[in-house]
């Protein structure tokens, strides 16, 4: 993913839309408007909320803003990843860093909006990093229930799925940190739900942000429930060491790639 790492270092200084002039507008975003071929499903049993694009916009979630500079670079971004995925039958895929701040959670969320621009695709993106959850706050939800309360057999899956507002994507959202999270994620009802989801949605593409990976052992043991995985390293962040270590644990795995984030 050289070209990806060259991209993203060019987008540096300009992310977020910091000094280019930028500013989110909803006749700019490429997925403001339905798809005239293609998928475009009718959430009648998913929650659907409208999205604000300044707070997107401030959590840098762009992919699906095409005058944002770094938008092309998730295009990229899901071009390599959908080719690698198809090629090996992929459906499911793991995103991951190792350790906080890597910018995996971005990264997850950036390259399920730009899938969802494809309009063959559809997209669940869902977040498995019950100790610090995020995806939530960064498409401006607020779910009354989560994918916790569906681990703890306190709500149904229907009842969690939120779409974002943009067609083709819905998301598994959870709620709060949570102290049980290691359990939850290689729970059996966690393994249930990821062959569920596989069995059911075969045709979607499905994304987990998971855990740091040298923080806990959460995605490591969750890890057999999904095809591939992408490896998030942040430049001046993630260590050499770091990295090291991460891919000494990743080998039993498909690695899908590996992106260094320079925001």
């Amino acid at each position: 993913m050289e070209h990806i790492e060259k991209a993203l270092a060019r987008a540096r200084q300009m992310r977020a839309g910091q000094g280019t002039g930028y500013q989110p507008s909803q006749t700019h975003r490429s997925n403001a408007q339905p798809s005239i071929n293609g998928v475009t499903p009718d959430y009648t049993d998913t929650a659907v909320v409208k999205n604000d694009l300044r707070h997107i916009a401030e959590q840098r979630l762009v992919a699906d803003d095409f005058r944002h500079p770094v938008a092309d670079v998730y295009r990229l971004l899901r071009s390599q990843i959908l080719q690698r995925m198809k090629k090996q039958s992929m459906t499911m895929l793991a995103v991951t860093g190792a350790r906080a701040g890597d910018g995996s959670s971005t990264t997850a969320a950036n390259l399920a909006i730009s899938i969802a621009l494809d309009v063959n695709q559809t997209v669940l993106l869902i977040d498995l990093n019950l100790r610090d959850p995020g995806l939530a706050k960064k498409f401006g939800l607020n779910p009354s229930v989560g994918i916790e309360d569906y681990l703890r057999g306190k709500a149904g899956l229907k009842d969690c799925l939120i779409n974002p507002g943009l067609a083709r994507l819905v998301v598994l959202p959870a709620r709060e940190a949570n102290g049980e999270a290691a359990e939850m994620i290689v729970s059996p009802r966690m393994t249930a739900l990821a062959r569920e989801l596989h069995n059911r949605y075969s045709d979607r593409v499905i994304i987990f942000d998971t855990p740091p990976l040298l923080e806990s052992g959460d995605t490591l043991g969750f890890l057999p429930n999904v095809h591939g995985v992408l490896f998030v390293a942040r430049s001046g962040h993630t260590t050499k060491v770091e990295i090291d270590r991460a891919a000494g644990l990743l080998k039993p795995f498909p690695l899908v790639g590996t992106l260094l984030n320079a925001s």
